[in-house]
């Protein structure tokens, strides 16, 4: 059987990888390995610096399942060193959407980007949520459609492979998707946030800091913002983990050395 590594950056006991063991069970053999804590926005942080900590976990349907005191790349390789090659990983499902070129900071991209390098096919998976409506792990949140494409997706990447020059897959599902919502094969948009520095006061008179980010409205069509937002449709996009522009090298050393 295949051997599927499932991640996320949410934390192993987020409702959302729970779903995902249950989408990727009968598709293979599911190893889990997944911060014990929420790891959100870390990018492809590493723990370099200090040792980590791997916890058993009991994750229903799940051959087995670590919970790693660590990043989210952390847990890609952890579970590569020790378990071997993997036939696919994925990531998620994630509690809100993962959109942008800001993708790099998330960590449930990421932690499909870092399987890449190793050359393992990925997919990264998240669901838009009501955050009001959203607590702790995911309670209350019905993750019953995106385990739907995502089995979909999997299934198929496990069958087919990716197409030559796609490490992963970057996938976003609306909050409101049904089982007969369209997949639209997207762009990254530029941006999805516009971070900011909001400056406050503590009891004492000393000021803090906290970054916030101010949401896009506005997307450019065939971007995966669009798809998702006004569209209201399965964002897919392909992933390159190569990030060299595509120029001509002789138009860049041109400016570098005005010959």
């Amino acid at each position: 059987m295949p051997r599927i590594l499932l991640t996320n950056d949410d934390g192993i006991y987020s409702n959302g990888i729970r779903a995902a063991v249950k989408a990727l069970s009968e598709l293979g053999e599911v190893y889990v390995v997944a911060p014990l804590f929420q790891r959100s926005a870390s990018g492809r942080a590493m723990t370099l610096h200090r040792p980590i900590r791997a916890k058993l976990v009991d994750v229903p349907g799940a051959k087995v399942a670590y919970g790693i005191d660590g990043t989210p790349t952390d847990c890609v390789i952890f579970a590569i060193a020790r378990f071997g090659k993997f036939d696919m990983t994925v990531s998620g499902i994630n509690l809100g959407e993962n959109l942008s070129t800001e993708i790099t900071v998330s960590g449930t991209a990421s932690a499909a980007i870092e399987a890449a390098t190793h050359g393992i096919p990925g997919i990264a998976i998240s669901l838009e949520v009501d955050w009001k409506k959203t607590l702790g792990e995911g309670e209350g949140i019905d993750f019953s459609v995106a385990t739907l494409f995502l089995r979909r997706i999997a299934e198929a990447v496990l069958r087919k492979g990716l197409p030559g020059g796609v490490d992963m897959l970057n996938v976003n599902v609306p909050s409101d998707a049904t089982p007969e919502t369209p997949i639209a094969m997207t762009r990254l948009a530029r941006k999805r946030y516009c971070p900011t520095v909001e400056e406050r006061v503590d009891p004492r008179g000393h000021p803090y800091y906290w970054i916030v980010g101010r949401r896009t409205t506005e997307f450019e069509p065939g971007t995966d913002a669009y798809a998702l937002k006004v569209e209201r449709k399965v964002s897919v996009t392909p992933i390159n983990i190569d990030m060299t522009a595509g120029v001509d090298f002789g138009e860049v050393r041109m400016v570098l050395t005005g010959g």
